[in-house]
């Protein structure tokens, strides 16, 4: 008796193994972080207006909404008749996370900078001001998530201003 439960413990734990074990052959769903690149921190430009990507926070100011594309900029609307809404330009702000108005004036961020923006012409909005690390960096060694397989951020490339879901054909060696 006992010698066939020692048998039989035995296969159920050989039969448990898994050869495989230690590789990945099929691909996987993990995020990626993005880096600011450094020549990106100075171009703020009045562009066209374009498709939002990322729609952020909205701020409403006279005839006119401007909203946060995130990570891009912010697009100017004008919204002079309300049912019909329109966009008229769009400022490219890179990095740019949040907005607030007061007054005629504009604040966003740029990574961790405050511009300051006159807005007293809408479509020609005019940068007056910008303040160097106003905000502290957040730490962004991990994307936003839990139980989530990532690339693992590398400081030497940079500031991580975003992650973004990539399907991967290795297991990334990071998970939170």
């Amino acid at each position: 008796m006992r010698r066939s439960l020692i048998f039989w413990i035995l296969i159920l734990i050989l039969a448990s193994c898994d050869p495989k074990r230690g590789t990945w052959n099929d691909s996987v769903q993990a995020y990626v972080p993005v880096y600011a690149q450094l020549s990106d921190l100075e171009s703020i430009s009045l562009q066209p207006s374009q498709s939002t990507t990322k729609a952020g926070k909205i701020y409403a100011y006279s005839n006119y909404i401007f909203q946060n594309d995130i990570n891009k900029g912010i697009h100017i609307i004008d919204n002079s008749i309300p049912a019909n809404p329109r966009k008229v330009a769009f400022l490219k702000i890179p990095y740019s996370t949040e907005i607030a108005v007061k007054g005629s004036y504009l604040y966003t961020n740029l990574v961790n900078d405050l511009v300051v923006l006159d807005i007293h012409d809408p479509q020609h909005p005019v940068e007056i001001k910008k303040v160097k690390g106003a905000f502290p960096l957040i730490n962004q060694q991990y994307p936003p998530y839990t139980n989530v397989y990532f690339v693992c951020a590398d400081p030497k490339k940079g500031i991580v201003v975003d992650w973004q879901l990539q399907q991967m054909q290795n297991l990334p060696s990071c998970r939170r």
